[in-house]
């Protein structure tokens, strides 16, 4: 047995020391990590991995973080809680294809993990993910910034205000960058079934996500999409169907797009609508119907103005919600966050699974499950 492979203490000492991270990856999501660190006293980051050593190097220097490491095994045999730096949480922002083994890896070494969205490829993978947590009695959380959002908490509480739901759509729809890159004839991540690209890991589990956070886990799923000749989805549509329970008869269509601009999403009720902007971090938030002005009666035409505002609009700086969280649970001595359990993300990948096999995505792990 390895040094790496026994469970090890790693929770921060005094309630005000900084919660430790090791980073893999050195992309533009482990960029995004790195500023909503640089915003958060009580996180930082001690060390950080890529697949290609230079690329660690000159992520380091870009962030002014002390240690770059040729790999995930380095790092974490560099910076167990014995050493002279140690780290605490271990942040996943390797490619999609990545995320099980890494988290894996890291928790049976010892540390916390967060893992980027999306948790896993497949529910299998999700499951020995959360196994390897408990086995390990590690903190393991997806890194979906919507459920600790202002705005997301405003939808949940306006849902409160409405009658019965009827039809939900969410949408999270916009053109990749990726796509000229890809039309010209390059094969980039975001496309390649080798490392779990495509629209439904990519945007779709935004939308499903959401349904899953606010509904529970839907009774049934249907999906269509349409692909590309490298084999992922480019955009398409997943139905949720809740039969029984709290919201039964209600719809959610999620809409997800690499090649088109976003739509507004919609909550609709017997009387009123909820609107929302982006399912992601909802900003102009609208509610129009009897709900929105109580003094209206039955005034169907009011509208109320629920929209939130933050300080900084970059998606790195809109991070740091679910980093305080994350740091906080740390420091608590957590093992899941009650707001997006370990069962949601699993429930998400279990979504994502069986619509991919309707619409005919197929990712190489899927031979090995």
């Amino acid at each position: 047995m390895s040094d790496l492979s026994h469970t090890t203490d790693t929770a921060p000492g005094p309630d005000d020391a900084p919660v430790r991270f090791g980073v893999i990856g050195a992309g533009f999501i482990a960029r995004w990590f790195a500023e909503a660190v640089a915003r958060e006293p009580a996180a930082q980051i001690v060390a950080v991995t890529s697949a290609r050593r230079e690329r660690a190097v000159a992520f380091a220097e870009e962030h002014r973080i002390p240690h770059s490491r040729a790999s995930l095994e380095e790092m974490l045999a560099a910076h167990g809680p014995g050493s002279a730096n140690p780290i605490d949480v271990v942040y996943v922002g390797s490619p999609n294809s990545l995320h099980a083994e890494h988290a894996i890896t890291a928790l049976e070494a010892g540390f916390h993990v967060l893992v980027e969205k999306p948790f896993a490829l497949t529910t299998g993978q999700a499951r020995a993910m959360v196994d390897a947590a408990g086995r390990a009695d590690r903190f393991l959380m997806e890194g979906w910034l919507s459920a600790f959002e202002p705005g997301v908490a405003q939808v949940r509480e306006a849902l409160g205000r409405l009658d019965r739901l009827h039809r939900v759509v969410l949408s999270k729809e916009q053109f990749s960058s990726r796509m000229e890159t890809y039309r010209a004839g390059s094969l980039p991540p975001a496309f390649d079934p080798a490392l779990g690209g495509g629209s439904l890991m990519d945007l779709g589990i935004y939308p499903v996500s959401l349904a899953i956070h606010l509904f529970g886990k839907p009774d049934r799923v249907t999906a269509t999409g349409v692909l590309l000749d490298s084999g992922v989805d480019v955009r398409g549509t997943v139905v949720l169907s809740y039969d029984s329970g709290e919201y039964e008869g209600l719809e959610v269509v999620c809409l997800h797009s690499k090649t088109s601009p976003g739509t507004e999403s919609t909550f609709a009720a017997d009387h009123d609508v909820l609107s929302i902007d982006d399912c992601q971090w909802p900003e102009r938030i609208e509610l129009r119907g009897p709900a929105a002005d109580r003094s209206a009666g039955e005034d169907r035409q009011a509208h109320e103005d629920l929209s939130v505002e933050r300080t900084a609009q970059r998606p790195g700086h809109q991070l740091a919600y679910e980093l305080a969280e994350v740091c906080r649970l740390v420091r608590a001595g957590a093992r899941e966050s009650d707001l997006h359990p370990l069962s949601s993300s699993v429930a998400a990948i279990a979504v994502l699974e069986e619509a991919r096999r309707q619409v005919g995505v197929r990712f190489p792990v899927d031979e090995q499950d």
